[in-house]
């Protein structure tokens, strides 16, 4: 959206960030923003030869086009926002402490699921993560996966599929957590491709910083590793001890 104004309004100030403010929070470059914009790819509001850019909207832009985007660049976003993460004392130092592979609940994993459709999927998911007891509005859940699955599927080439809520949720969870369902049989979960998933990752956040960082690294682990050794792990703990496993293996890059 471009529009030339002659003031910057209040709500712009609140809810828009900057170029600047906006590279110095994903670890990027104003020039490659820059590049972003000037190819139509990153949405913004212009506002007297200044950029502008909603919150909300580069949250969703970022979700659609993590796997399109080069390594090198989540590499920068994830080293970013872990940065600011650790700062804060959201997560501890070490890093490898608080990895996401931490956060795998034993009872937040399902293998080899019977389930007929999309819908099943959603519901299963939620009830993984109601029996973590990390999950406090099972209902506020599924509404939040169903609101984020009608703006695109979250399904991914390989049979995987990064579900998560469009927006954190800290009213319904009281920490960042991941569960993982796979099912029987490749469900139809409107993957590009066509091909069916079954795999699936459930990224829970109370706010977008653990949320973007949580979904840069599960996405950055796939894009090294394929989907193939969450297919072949025979239990929950074999699957945990193959997840962090995969995560220690790129560890090396964000260091």
């Amino acid at each position: 959206m471009n529009a030339s104004l002659p003031h910057i309004p209040d709500y712009v100030k609140r809810e828009y960030l900057t170029m600047g403010q906006l590279a110095s929070n994903l670890g990027w470059s104003v020039r490659f923003i820059e590049g972003l914009v000037r190819g139509e790819k990153l949405p913004g509001l212009e506002i007297g030869g200044v950029w502008h850019f909603r919150r909300d909207d580069v949250i969703d832009w970022l979700e659609q086009k993590i796997q399109t985007l080069e390594s090198s660049r989540v590499v920068q976003m994830e080293k970013r926002i872990e940065s600011s993460l650790v700062a804060d004392g959201v997560y501890q130092r070490p890093v490898a402490v608080d990895r996401i592979s931490s956060r795998f609940p034993d009872e937040g994993i399902a293998l080899d699921v019977v389930v007929q459709d999309k819908a099943d999927v959603l519901r299963a998911l939620v009830s993984l993560a109601d029996r973590t007891g990390l999950l406090y509005d099972r209902d506020h859940l599924l509404a939040a996966l169903l609101d984020r699955e009608a703006l695109c599927s979250t399904a991914m080439p390989g049979g995987i599929a990064l579900c998560h809520p469009r927006r954190p949720i800290p009213s319904a969870i009281s920490t960042q957590f991941v569960c993982f369902l796979r099912t029987s049989q490749p469900v139809n979960f409107g993957a590009e491709n066509g091909e069916g998933t079954s795999a699936f990752f459930l990224l829970c956040a109370p706010d977008d910083r653990s949320h973007l960082y949580g979904l840069a690294r599960v996405a950055r682990i796939l894009h090294h590793s394929g989907s193939d050794p969450l297919f072949k792990a025979r239990s929950v703990g074999e699957l945990k001890e193959t997840f962090a496993w995969l995560e220690n293996s790129i560890q090396s890059d964000s260091e």
